[in-house]
């Protein structure tokens, strides 16, 4: 196929921004270059971060810059993340948690000295200690301590006991690591609530005095060095306590300008918005990625079944509704990382001192952080973990390979389920505040001459399917509450029904994410390619979310039957377009040295690996 510039730059925008950067183009060549380069045998996982850190830092603009520009953060996710996903892990705890919290928290974090500067430079690796494995909802009630010295005003840091051990990717003997570590703050016995400190961890000869790191443990599905990290009388000077304009008179005494521990908690986990502001981004690269190179291998690759051999295995209906599904996934998860852009950028304008939300915090703290972002980011590293497992089994064997990729795609989405905010407790707490709160997302079904191959269609499904879950379970919760029930008892039969609200909730957001970019393309061409992908991103929500639906009321029994002949329309019509689509939603040629999307996988693949010497002669 033949395609004009126009549309194709166009749809550029939309996949990687509206403004050209360099930056893009200089990570991408750095990162496939380190990835291409033969592997040193004496560099172990932990020396290589270190020295990975070290090439990004160099290639990056200055730190104060890059915290300034939300598109920048963006770059640098999505170039780690479809290089090498495990990198991504560490590069989101160094930029995104550890320095985002002294960009965030700290009146001028050059102030900080040493550490700041050691981890702007990436001579230090910088992570993030707030989980404890002691308790679930170890946010809620984090244990480790900081006991201020009144006369030497600097902190002490305690775990009292076993369960307070943080965890993080802080194992091995890589080098230096700095921690932004949060613990309770106590002044003379009195909580003051959680804050977050500098804490320099370790040196080129291991864990400094005073800080105990176990063992590594392994964690397969996003492979680094773990550990558990626990605090015996470390002494943290007064310049690395990230106050937030909290300060200690004269006297000894804590004055917090928000009054209220879980305002204060609010605002130390407040770097969360800086992850789920990128976090979507990065999944939907890798999204991307994975269903451009799963087309790619489909449509070069034969298949010997008797109903038709040879016939390509991109022309089998089955194989089109997953991989077109994918690549539709794709699409709406990319305009949702725009949406997720747009919403921390608006925030960073706004005063930061927390909104006071009842009951804001039951679950987890995150929505109480920011409701949309936290929701963003759990609907789509969830959609990203099943188009990247989808992919790899539509793939075959190929799939599962690790030169591929899309294992560590897939183990990198999964993981996040759970990191960066447990996404189960997030939409639990929306479903949860959502049917608490008055108005909703409003909309009714949609009329009967507004057809599942309409990118409207499902935008307004989805909204009018919030808000039916929504009123159901308001009633419910009023019924219950009449009869006297409260707390857990009020709760506990209905937590099933308060994740599917909040599920629900999450599908609204991207939705309408894909109707305000498909509604804002100029092209006609362009809007003409992007009207069924859109759709089909509507028929395959729609299908896979059926059950519920159809429960609700939201979707009726003949237009459920009627999804897949809808998808196989969907797929005619985008057949045609792939190349244009592929080519502009891809990584660059090059970027990206996985074997899956060549031409000739076969050859491809055995390029990639390393020759049996050859027998003498």
């Amino acid at each position: 196929m033949t395609t004009r510039t126009q549309p194709l730059d166009e749809l550029g925008e939309i996949v990687n921004g509206s403004r050209p950067y360099t930056l893009r183009s200089r990570l991408l060549t750095v990162l496939a270059a380190d990835r291409a380069a033969p592997p040193d045998p004496t560099e172990d996982r932990a020396h290589r971060i270190h020295r990975q850190l070290r090439l990004l830092a160099r290639n990056l603009p200055p730190a104060g810059e890059l915290f300034r520009d939300p598109e920048q953060l963006s770059v640098l996710s999505e170039c780690v993340a479809l290089t090498d996903p495990p990198l991504y892990m560490a590069v989101l705890n160094h930029y995104a948690l550890c320095l985002g919290s002294m960009a965030t928290l700290a009146e001028d974090p050059t102030r900080i000295g040493r550490p700041w500067q050691a981890l702007t430079t990436g001579r230090t690796k910088g992570v993030f200690l707030v989980t404890e494995i002691g308790d679930a909802s170890s946010h809620l009630g984090t244990r480790t301590v900081a006991r201020l010295d009144p006369d030497t005003r600097e902190f002490v840091l305690d775990t009292p006991v076993p369960g307070a051990a943080k965890f993080s990717s802080v194992g091995g003997t890589g080098g230096p690591q700095t921690a932004v570590v949060c613990a309770r703050v106590l002044v003379d016995d009195t909580d003051h609530g959680v804050f977050s400190f500098v804490v320099e961890l370790t040196d080129n000869a291991g864990p400094l005095p005073g800080v105990e790191i176990s063992r590594s443990i392994e964690a397969p599905s996003l492979p680094l060095d773990y550990a558990l990290v626990r605090f015996r009388g470390v002494r943290v000077p007064h310049r690395q306590w990230l106050s937030d304009r909290a300060h200690v008179d004269a006297d000894g005494v804590l004055h917090d300008p928000l009054g209220d521990r879980d305002a204060r908690l609010q605002r130390t986990l407040s770097v969360g918005q800086l992850l789920w502001a990128t976090l979507p981004s990065a999944v939907a690269a890798m999204t991307r990625q994975s269903a451009v190179q799963a087309l790619r291998f489909s449509a070069h690759r034969r298949a010997h079944g008797r109903l038709a051999p040879g016939a390509w295995v991109l022309d089998l209906r089955n194989q089109q509704h997953a991989l077109l599904g994918a690549l539709a996934e794709a699409f709406a998860l990319t305009c949702a990382g725009r949406t997720a852009r747009e919403i921390w950028a608006r925030s960073r304008t706004a005063h930061h001192t927390p909104a006071r939300t009842p009951d804001g915090m039951t679950f987890s703290p995150w929505t109480a952080v920011d409701r949309p972002l936290a929701v963003l980011k759990a609907a789509t590293v969830r959609r990203a973990a099943q188009v990247a497992a989808e992919c790899q089994h539509r793939c075959g064997l190929a799939g599962f390979l690790h030169p591929n990729l899309l294992d560590g795609y897939h183990g990198f989405a999964h993981a996040f389920d759970t990191a960066g905010g447990d996404s189960q407790l997030i939409l639990l707490d929306a479903g949860r505040a959502l049917a608490q709160t008055g108005g909703g997302a409003g909309g009714t079904v949609p009329r009967a001459e507004a057809t599942p191959d309409h990118p409207g269609w499902w935008p307004a499904v989805a909204r009018a399917h919030e808000q039916r879950l929504r009123d159901t379970l308001r009633r419910t919760l009023q019924r219950r509450t009449r009869a006297g029930r409260t707390g857990l008892d009020l709760w506990n039969p209905l937590l099933d029904a308060a994740h599917e609200l909040g599920a629900a909730y999450g599908a609204r957001l991207i939705a309408d994410a894909v109707a305000a970019a498909v509604e804002a393309v100029h092209d006609p061409e362009l809007r003409a390619i992007l009207h069924p992908l859109a759709a089909l991103h509507g028929a395959v929500e729609a299908r896979r979310a059926a059950g519920s639906l159809l429960a609700a009321g939201t979707l009726s029994p003949a237009t459920a039957r009627a999804l897949p002949t809808v998808i196989d329309g969907l797929c005619d019509r985008l057949l045609p377009h792939l190349p244009l689509l592929c080519g502009a939603m891809g990584a660059p040629p090059g970027a990206v040295p996985a074997p899956l999307g060549a031409d000739d996988y076969a050859a491809a693949l055995y390029d990639t690996l390393d020759r049996s010497p050859e027998r003498p002669s």
